[in-house]
């Protein structure tokens, strides 16, 4: 099958199309898909990095090449023998986490607790857009923070960074929760922000968010120190100093403490890091949130798809071969939603 991959962690060096990679095998609980389009996240361009590569390495059998994306929309090709949920020529979509399959290819196998039927009324590349950015804020919230939907319904929200995909996402999402969203973003997405739901939205290049806003039960921080020096204090400034609030990152220090130290010292390390931030911010609850899969949010991202509840914004629309373009356009960080990637060469 031909594939899209990185032959070493590197910033600067492109990736490559190999046209000879052999077909995974799908196991008893997986099915094979042929992948229609997919989508690329920031946490593409950390991996080609050597973002967690001491974490991402224990789960690949083959360091290099290494095919890279997480979500996807295709059609089930074959399945394992215990796949019962799904049959050939299913059009699906879903989320891998497993970073030994990745989805920058023409065929993916997966298990089936990480797929669903794709929503209807969506398109391939609209389907592709979605559940990495919608799970990434399902995780963070149901998993890590412990919230419920019902915990939030008429709560102040702050999300750090609303136009990306998780920000347009989860505009969407907080809003179908009761809730009452203020974000940041350039000029140039406001309006596009609003059309979301967002109820107040700061220009981030002309006002700064710690000096307007306050009173807030709930910070989602998608950008963390990679635009502002000490977000976590930034942010924690305009919550309300109760047991009841939350500071949700996303830029989690115990991955890149495992990165510069490595496993054996960098666990230690990033635990006692991580104590002392949550102490430092008490009573504040402060999570950073890593990504999981869940079948549960994938199947309530259908439900919300399809009711059109949750809408996809989708920035660009690239060929896995032109993927270097795509990787370029999200490195910008000033995009509007996803940049999609269609998966024939």
């Amino acid at each position: 099958m031909y594939a899209a991959v990185i032959a070493d962690y590197d910033k600067e060096s492109s990736i490559e199309i190999h046209e000879s990679i052999p077909i995974p095998e799908p196991k008893a609980n997986q099915v094979l898909v042929r992948i229609t389009a997919s989508s690329v996240n920031p946490i593409d361009l950390m991996k080609k990095d050597g973002y967690g590569s001491p974490i991402f390495e224990k789960q690949r059998k083959i360091k290099f090449p290494w095919i890279l994306g997480s979500d996807f929309s295709g059609h089930v090709v074959s399945q394992g023998n215990k796949v019962n949920k799904f049959k050939e020529g299913d059009e699906v979509w879903g989320c891998t986490s497993n970073a030994s399959s990745g989805t920058f290819a023409e065929f993916v196998a997966i298990d089936q607790e990480e797929i669903s039927i794709k929503p209807r009324n969506l398109n391939f590349e609209e389907a592709a857009s979605l559940p990495y950015v919608f799970l990434t804020t399902w995780s963070a919230v149901v998993r890590w923070a412990g919230l419920r939907p019902q915990d939030l319904e008429n709560r102040n929200i702050f999300i750090q960074g609303g136009a990306g995909g998780v920000g347009t996402t989860a505009i969407q999402l907080f809003k179908h929760w009761g809730c009452n969203v203020s974000t940041t973003c350039s000029e140039k997405n406001i309006d596009l922000l609003k059309s979301l739901g967002a109820d107040k939205v700061i220009d981030y290049q002309k006002d700064k968010f710690y000096e307007i806003l306050n009173d807030q039960d709930l910070v989602y921080d998608l950008l963390g120190d990679s635009v502002m020096d000490n977000s976590l204090d930034k942010c924690t400034l305009i919550l309300k100093n109760l047991s009841s609030s939350h500071y949700i990152g996303l830029t989690h220090p115990f991955v890149s403490t495992i990165d510069s130290k490595g496993l054996f010292l960098g666990i230690p390390h990033a635990l006692l890091m991580r104590q002392k931030l949550k102490s430092k911010h008490k009573p504040v609850n402060v999570h950073w949130s890593i990504y999981r899969p869940s079948l549960s949010g994938l199947q309530q991202l259908t439900n919300l798809a399809e009711d059109q509840i949750i809408k996809p914004v989708i920035d660009s629309i690239y060929s896995l071969a032109d993927i270097n373009n795509a990787y370029k356009k999200v490195a910008t960080g000033h995009g509007s939603g996803k940049v999609v990637i269609k998966n024939k060469l």
